[in-house]
């Protein structure tokens, strides 16, 4: 009795394991913009499928790292997750993997790349659309967008077969900002040239729209590698050249597809795979040519050295795929992406104040880098951290460009809390309104029992600043009341704002008169693209202390230098003044001849100051 009823207690916690590996899964839409207007006419706005692990619902402040799946040639999304029947079930081999204890949880994306060719080769045309730019940077920024992920590079990953494994290579050797780990299984295209038989060629020239759909696997191959690697927008109806024409081969036709073989462009990358974090490639024996190639990359990558896990197995195109995803693929990415919520760095020894630094992600704040000192138990009661939200140049989406600068503000006793993750990813431009959800962010933790912040900010004490496209999102949101002091640095509002790069804040000169706060301008003196801007913004405001100050640096200022240079220390020395009521670092900016005026190089003006 006792053996049976063990027997049974074992079934049930077995079943009960079971459905605690179970996740979730949704089909999505997501708009393309790199996709609009393709010549071929599919649609910009695409299926994506989403798999969200177990936990990711009974855990709401969970975050996840990210593991974006590229399916092959003619297969679908769908496919692959078991929206319909196919040879793979994704989510199943996701959850078996979960189950036996051999990979973490993480959110998988697949993104569906079946177009009017049955594939877009992860590659970019006037034909078929900018696919690249799509997966790369569209997806990704989507999904940070909408979903609880870690939202940096070392928590995101890049897996595909077949075709899906060339998508992988390609880009994962072109976009290292994005990726930190690549898995390539059986991946196709990467040697060989380019089918020029003349049968399939004649035939392939009478071709109809209407022929596509019923178009054998050789034919449509050949079309999308034409599509995807050869566009012609002078050729209707598909808009593409292909490798022989009336029976003859066309040789630069033949070299643009040739040339988007891997094995044919991988020495230009070398640099870039060696910033990933970790690669993997496999192929089985049985997959003729495809083995062959996978084998020749990894003695490419061997001859440069660089690390990376290979095998060549038992094995077809498709026979073990589900395996290796599951017992391999998976347990890669567990190994080699960052689960931990906040990621952390010092610069720079920590910088030169009294409270040295530390870069470091927020899970409560995803969107931000922050930068604070190292020892916070330092802070509370009497000795509180004001709060400076910075916006970075171009906008980007990222401190890149200023981590030594704002990281020897934080050492100065500041919690600096800036736009974007580091390192950098993406191109995309951040909106103003980040600026002010550093600040909400900062006086939610400030006001919560739970966090390291908890009574530790000074919360009175506020400032906005950004340099270029961030010192205009600094002059959008100025006029918020919580705001004590701005700092506008190599910046100024454009007299026509429309002639701004796409995605810059359309700032006014009549917003100058939402300033409602003492305010600093730092330029790059004259060869500073910003400097009229700058100087006329200065001279239209009478309402406010102002301060401006001019080192001939130009529009880069002094931010990658070593402490962030000159303006650190004008900025930090601004920042204890207004921020901490320190008279003595006032003085740099008052009276008939500032303390400014003993620092070699500099410039500057005031008004209402004294």
């Amino acid at each position: 009795m006792k053996k049976y009823f063990l027997i049974a207690l074992i079934f049930c916690l077995s079943v009960y394991q079971a459905k605690a590996q179970i996740g979730t899964k949704e089909r999505i839409k997501v708009y393309s913009a790199a996709l609009e207007g393709n010549l071929i006419g599919d649609p910009a706005e695409r299926d994506v499928t989403v798999y969200l692990p177990p936990s990711y619902q009974k855990n709401p402040e969970s975050r996840f790292p990210v593991l974006y799946m590229l399916h092959g040639f003619t297969d679908t999304d769908s496919q692959w997750f078991g929206w319909e029947e196919h040879w793979i079930n994704l989510q199943t081999v996701i959850e078996q993997s979960l189950a036996e204890g051999l990979s973490k949880e993480m959110i998988v994306v697949m993104p569906n790349v079946y177009n009017r060719f049955k594939g877009s080769m992860y590659a970019s045309s006037a034909t078929i659309g900018d696919w690249e730019t799509f997966v790369t940077k569209e997806l990704v920024q989507f999904i940070d967008d909408n979903y609880r992920t870690l939202a940096h590079k070392n928590s995101r990953g890049l897996a595909g077969h077949s075709m899906g494994g060339y998508g992988t290579l390609r880009l994962g050797m072109k976009y290292p900002e994005v990726y930190a780990a690549i898995y390539a299984l059986s991946p196709c295209c990467m040697d060989g040239g380019a089918n020029t038989n003349t049968e399939l060629m004649a035939k392939l020239e009478a071709f109809t729209p209407d022929q596509l759909e019923g178009a054998n696997f050789f034919e449509i191959a050949t079309l999308a590698a034409s599509a995807a690697f050869a566009p012609n927008p002078q050729n209707p109806p598909f808009y593409l050249d292909l490798p022989a024409k009336n029976g003859e081969p066309r040789q630069e036709v033949i070299n643009k597809i040739i040339a988007n073989r891997t094995l044919n462009f991988v020495d230009q990358y070398i640099l870039n795979l060696k910033k990933l974090k970790a690669i993997a490639l496999d192929a089985g024996l049985q997959d003729r040519g495809i083995s062959e190639a996978t084998k020749s990359l990894h003695e490419i990558l061997e001859s440069y050295q660089i690390p990376h896990f290979y095998e060549s197995y038992e094995g077809d195109h498709l026979n073990r795929i589900a395996e290796r995803i599951q017992t391999l693929t998976l347990p890669f990415f567990s190994k080699n992406l960052v689960f931990q919520s906040t990621l952390s760095e010092i610069i720079e020894n920590g910088g030169t104040g009294d409270y040295p630094a530390i870069m470091a992600t927020e899970a409560s704040l995803p969107t931000h880098t922050v930068f604070k000192p190292q020892d916070m138990t330092q802070f509370g009661q009497k000795n509180k951290l004001p709060i400076i939200a910075w916006g970075n140049g171009a906008c980007f989406d990222s401190p890149f460009e200023h981590v030594n600068f704002l990281n020897e503000v934080a050492s100065h006793g500041f919690l600096v809390v800036a736009i974007g993750n580091m390192p950098k990813q993406t191109d995309v431009r951040s909106k103003s309104q980040r600026l002010l959800d550093a600040i909400d962010w900062a006086m939610a933790q400030n006001a919560d029992p739970n966090s390291p912040y908890y009574q530790k900010l000074d919360t009175g004490k506020i400032a906005v600043s950004g340099m270029s496209c961030g010192g205009l999102q600094t002059l959008e949101v100025a006029g918020d009341p919580r705001i004590t002091t701005i700092g506008v640095f190599n910046s100024g509002v454009l007299p026509n704002p429309g002639a701004g790069m796409p995605g810059m804040p359309q700032v006014t000169k009549d917003q100058l008169n939402n300033i409602k706060v003492p305010t600093l301008y730092l330029l790059g003196g004259e060869s500073d693209i910003a400097y009229g801007n700058g100087m006329d913004d200065f001279n239209r405001i009478n309402h406010v202390p102002i301060f401006v100050g001019n080192l001939d640096v130009g529009h880069g200022g002094t931010y990658a230098q070593p402490f962030g240079g000159d303006y650190a220390i004008v900025a930090t020395q601004w920042y204890k003044w207004q921020l901490k009521g320190d008279k003595e670092a006032g003085k740099l900016f008052t009276g008939k001849k500032p303390g400014i005026s003993k620092l070699e190089g500099w410039n500057w003006d005031k008004k209402n100051m004294d």
